[in-house]
């Protein structure tokens, strides 16, 4: 079946697109992918997450070592099954040896990404975190509103 000069492939959408390099004026061809609206295989990552995280870094609202452990939970938000919750169970002192931090700090910068916004806590499990899913979610983010752990 053709659609507006693309060609729908099982439930996904493929077409060509016509372009011109600006810089060196190139005529270029390239082949669009858009999903259908109900494929779940992506992590949306808001604007809004992006512009806060370097506003408050610019600002500093947020330090060094927060904004580390803030882009390792982005990393591990990405690699998480798409039918995930997206809690994710923290080790502080592995935490820190990735990070580059110790594991006091890594606790510490933790609770203020919390109090910050950028983190929610699992209830009162003191190493069960995810990311806002009003800045990132995987999925359909109706159903992270009250996700329960899934591990």
């Amino acid at each position: 079946m053709i659609v507006e000069g693309g060609v729908a492939m099982g439930k996904k959408l493929f077409f060509k697109k016509e372009l011109i390099d600006a810089s060196t004026g190139e005529y270029l061809t390239a082949i669009v992918y858009i999903p259908e609206a109900k494929d779940r295989e992506f992590a949306k990552v808001y604007r809004l997450f992006s512009e806060k995280v370097v506003e408050d870094l610019v600002n500093r609202v947020i330090t060094g070592g927060e904004a580390k452990i803030l882009l390792w939970f982005l990393a591990k938000t990405v690699e998480l099954p798409t039918q995930s919750d997206m809690w994710i169970p923290v080790d502080y002192k592995e935490l820190g040896e990735i990070v580059g931090l110790h594991k006091d700090n890594v606790y510490k910068y933790i609770k203020q990404l919390v109090k910050k916004g950028y983190l929610e806590q699992y209830k009162n499990r003191q190493t069960v975190f995810r990311l806002k899913p009003d800045y990132v979610y995987k999925g359909v983010l109706v159903k992270y509103k009250e996700a329960e752990p899934d591990f």
